[in-house]
């Protein structure tokens, strides 16, 4: 990391440390960085796409859940959201990783108890 706290590749810690800067060295270091940055601005995307899909899944099952618990003397209510719908997938990302599973295993715990 820089002073500025950016990633710097070993191959700029050399070059910086040589004393000079050629420029075709600087223009192939560049180069380099352009390709990891496009490598990584495809994996973000990845990401994004499997989190959208994960989320669809996971609403799918709520859904359900909440229509059916009536019927089996379950309050609506007890198959809470762990956010508020309103706000949305992104939400979820709020929430942190402990707190959302905390949440999940709370509910499914107090749901499956009330199951005739």
């Amino acid at each position: 990391m820089d002073a500025h706290g950016h990633h710097v590749s070993q191959a700029a810690k050399l070059i910086a440390m040589s004393g000079g800067t050629t420029p075709q060295c600087a223009a192939d270091e560049f180069r380099r960085c352009v390709r990891e940055r496009m490598r990584l601005a495809r994996e973000v995307a990845g990401l994004r796409a499997a989190f959208a899909t994960a989320v669809e899944h996971y609403e799918r099952v709520v859904r359900p859940m909440t229509g059916l618990a009536p019927a089996l003397g379950i309050e609506k209510g007890d198959i809470s959201h762990p956010t508020a719908p309103e706000w949305g997938p992104i939400a979820l990302f709020t929430l942190g990783d402990d707190r959302f599973t905390k949440h999940e295993q709370e509910t499914a715990s107090r749901v499956l108890k009330q199951l005739p």
